[in-house]
Order: C-alpha cells, then structure tokens, then sequence
C-alpha cells in the first residue's frame, strides 16, 4: 500500500515544461491522474500535482478526494524517463492520450491497442513485433480469454483481478494473437470481458479452488481436440491487498464525484471502501481525470 502524498514524493520531471493545466481552471482539482499500474502486488495512482509543480504519487489509503468529470491528455514520458505535459491540454475520452501524444510515444493508430493492424511491417512499432500468449483467466469460475505480451503477462493478469490463470498459447506477434484470440472465444464460446457488476459479485464468494481446477480440467479436453493446444498449469494470484471474501458485494460508483470512506483493499482495478456500505471505485477510469483532497 501507498503511504505518501501527492506533492511530498518527486519525480524526474523536464524541467523545461511548465505544466499547462496549472491555470484558473484547475484550481479546484490540481492534481492530474496520470497512470495506475501494479508493481507485484502494490498499487500505485501516478499524478502531476500543479500545485507542487512535480509528479507524486497518490495515497491510496487516504479515501477523502473528489474526481472530476473532465478528461484530458496525460501527456508522455522522453526517453530519459522524464515527464513531457501534453502541449495541446487535449481533451480524452477512451483513451488517457491524445492521437499526436500517442502517436510520438506509444501507437500511431491508438485502436491497435485492440485491433491491430500488422505484425509490425507497417508501423515499425517494437510492441506489435512482440512476442504474445494466450491466456484463460479465472474470476472465481468465470473464465476469459485474452492475450498479453509475454514480458508483462503477470502484471496484466493482477490489474485485471484474475484469481488465477493459464496460459495456452504463444504467439510471434500480437496481430497473430489476436486473431486466435479470436477464433477461439467464437468456437468455444469463451468470453473476452465480463462486467464490473457481475465479477464485483464474486468478491462477497469464497474463492472455488476446486471449481476453477475443474473448468480448466475440461477446458484443456476442449482446447486439444479443436486447437490442438495443452494450457499450462494453473498460476493462482493470491497476494492482492484485500482480504475476501467481503461481506456484501460493493456498489459501483461513477468515477467521477466525491469519495469518502474507509478503504477496505484493493483487487485488479477496484478500490473497495466502506461508506455506509461497501463502494467501489474503477482505479483504471481515474487516469486523465483530476484529483482533489478534500478537508476533513
């Protein structure tokens, strides 16, 4: 868990660049979302406090801030590592980066993230060359497929708030992986995503070991006969900051809004905290929004 405050932890920032949204209209949210990642099993709210002038890291425990409704570009990281504020102050909407910032950073087409559209030849773009698997993850019984590039497949599978998960496949690009993605969630009928709602349920359930063990059992039947594949023994991702079962399902709340509470854990990319009830906050929603503490 985090313990520092947004303007008490800096960051490598350039120096050169001012921060455009630290004007009048962020007054009253001067802390930008900037990136929420895993490291093992911490989680971690990266931010731009304008107030500080200085990347911080947000504390995670400390349930008494208010998200705004506005979204705008998070800007990038040069080469070195150091901070670069997006010039333009774009607003966002599905992703956290505008097209021009993406597009000098990260993917000039932003929707390859979930379609890619060549293995590398086109674009040139080291992460449509890599090396992807295939996964089935388990939210308790429900099963998913999905892929990951194979340098991050653990770290993936944590910010989804899988139980457990195996992998059936490897494949030389992430078109390619896609594409059997694919094939695979329609013959089997397999689901590639699963509702907030319905795996927030699961949270208030002891965990199926067995039952899990039992899907993948039968699924590995399946997946030999259509696809000639044999899935990897089961990883279990046990070390989430949460202790389950919970003793209600958490109610949802819209990312945007006021927050107040006592935290409860965190699992994948829900922040559960009690407020007259169990509530949970999308963590991976926060991102491009602002942050603002409010008094006690």
């Amino acid at each position: 868990m985090l313990n520092s405050n947004c303007g008490v932890i800096p960051h490598l920032m350039d120096e050169s660049h001012k921060h455009p949204l630290n004007d009048s209209r962020n007054e009253d949210f001067p802390i930008h979302a900037l990136e929420f990642h895993w490291d093992e099993f911490d989680p971690h709210l990266l931010c731009f406090d304008s107030s500080a002038a200085q990347e911080c890291e947000f504390d995670l425990e400390d349930i008494n801030f208010s998200v705004s409704q506005r979204k705008v570009c998070i800007g990038m990281w040069d080469d070195e590592g150091r901070y670069v504020p997006c010039a333009k102050q774009a607003p966002v909407s599905r992703f956290a980066q505008c097209q021009e910032c993406s597009e000098e950073s990260f993917l000039p087409h932003q929707e390859c993230v979930f379609e890619p559209r060549c293995d590398g030849e086109l674009c040139d773009i080291e992460f449509c060359k890599r090396e992807h698997m295939l996964y089935i993850a388990f939210y308790d019984t429900r099963m998913k497929i999905g892929m990951s590039s194979t340098r991050r497949i653990d770290k993936r599978l944590i910010e989804q708030g899988a139980d457990a998960y195996s992998i059936i496949g490897k494949h030389p690009t992430r078109k390619r992986a896609r594409e059997a993605e694919k094939k695979i969630s329609e013959r089997l009928r397999i689901p590639q995503f699963h509702r907030q709602e319905v795996l927030l349920r699961n949270l208030s359930r002891p965990l199926d070991a067995e039952g899990i063990e039992g899907r993948l059992e039968a699924l590995k039947i399946t997946l030999g006969e259509a696809f000639q594949l044999k899935p990897d023994p089961l990883r279990w991702l046990k070390g989430y900051p949460i202790d389950l079962p919970l003793r209600e399902v958490p109610k949802l709340e819209p990312s945007a809004g006021v927050h107040r509470g006592e935290l409860v854990g965190i699992k994948g990319k829900w922040m559960v905290f009690d407020s007259d009830g169990l509530k949970a906050l999308n963590l991976s929603d926060v991102p491009a929004r602002f942050l603002a503490r409010l008094v006690p």
